[in-house]
């Protein structure tokens, strides 16, 4: 299988992400000051020091005659270097082998803003969907659910109710992500930013549910203290019951315990988007915002409603490193959202923009140890 050269990756996937940042830019006030524009650029450089035993596979994978590429926002790899895929076309959810060959396809007309994938212990799929990001009259009535579907593509329940943004009991104002517990039931994080105008400001938390979708409880608030949430946006559990939480509004990592009570925070790993943990401690994360102009919540560190600089500084790309908090290898020149791993040492990632300039050509890259 063909690979890509870092340099490679390096001039074609900046040319994307500068496209983004310009596209964004566009949008945002002339404020901001010298001093910010310089740290937006420190957040777009496309190379690093640190170590990188990464490379990127070249043209992986290929879609079905008819689907055109979108967003890749979820991703469940089962490790045979394959993975199921939830990305913004149709149909949204795919299975993708090892040769990167779709053979499985369903969930057309269904998904509003696709958000938030898992499997749960009997092998079924949850797929979220988030709404729109602004005020869109030609989504009336849909999105802000879950729907749950097994792997030959018959729907099974949905959650929440259609078109309706809200933190209730059988309502969400926004699902991101979902993730087994320990004891098989299913957590949800609900509140994505940015949200249409008619939506709940507040109330971002977790949501958990059995695995029926009968709710037991809600966690947490919408705020940057401990076992607050910001746009809580990936949930990843590690082997001591640990949920890894990409509280990505607040710019950190929250750890909490198997009872999902606070127990630390970290930021050294940037803005998350996406989160996953190995069996063996691996903890990969994925930026995909730092240095971008975005509209965000009045308590956001950088400010809002308006579309306002995050994070920035911090370089976008993958981070791997250990559950202890160490870090230990970057993948600079990419900005996916959706990130997930495999126990054979690939990782995929998803990306939101600048697909139509990626090697791997499209919006889901697989990179795989050299």
């Amino acid at each position: 299988m063909q690979k890509v050269t870092n340099k490679l990756i390096a001039s074609l996937v900046t040319l994307g992400v500068a496209f983004v940042f310009m596209a964004s830019a566009t949008a945002q006030p002339s404020g901001g000051g010298a001093e910010t524009e310089k740290l937006i650029q420190l957040s777009r450089r496309p190379t690093s020091t640190m170590d990188n035993p990464y490379e990127l596979t070249e043209d992986w994978p290929t879609l079905l005659p008819g689907q055109e590429w979108g967003a890749a926002i979820g991703l469940i790899p089962d490790d045979t270097g394959g993975l199921w895929m939830l990305f913004r076309s149709e149909p949204p959810i795919n299975y993708i082998n090892a040769d990167g060959q779709i053979t499985k396809s369903f969930g057309d007309g269904m998904i509003v803003q696709a958000h938030g994938f898992c499997m749960d212990n009997d092998g079924n799929l949850w797929a979220g969907d988030s709404g729109p990001f602004g005020d869109d009259a030609s989504t009336a009535g849909r999105g802000f659910q879950i729907h749950k579907f097994n792997q030959d593509g018959d729907h099974l329940f949905s959650l929440g109710q259609a078109g309706v943004s809200r933190a209730g009991q059988d309502t969400f104002i926004g699902p991101t992500a979902c993730a087994v517990m320990p004891d098989g039931n299913i957590v949800i994080a609900d509140g994505h930013w940015p949200r249409p105008s008619n939506a709940q400001q507040d109330g971002d938390r977790l949501v958990v549910v059995t695995p029926e979708g009968e709710f037991i409880r809600a966690v947490g608030k919408m705020g940057a203290g401990p076992g607050e949430f910001m746009g809580p946006h990936s949930l990843a559990y590690d082997a001591q019951n640990r949920l890894y939480v990409a509280d990505r509004s607040n710019n950190r990592v929250q750890i909490l315990d198997e009872n999902l009570n606070f127990l630390d925070d970290w930021r050294h790993f940037g803005r998350p988007s996406g989160i996953t943990v190995l069996d063996d401690g691996t903890l990969v994360v994925a930026d995909s915002e730092s240095g971008a102009r975005l509209p965000g919540p009045v308590m956001a560190p950088e400010g809002g409603p308006g579309a306002m600089a995050r994070n920035p500084g911090f370089q976008v790309g993958i981070r791997v490193g250990r559950t202890n908090g160490s870090l230990q290898y970057y993948v600079p020149s990419t900005r996916p959202e959706g990130m997930a791993a495999d126990n054979r040492g690939n990782i995929f990632a998803g990306l939101t923009g600048g697909c139509d300039v990626s090697p791997s050509g499209g919006c889901l890259q697989k990179w795989v140890r050299k």
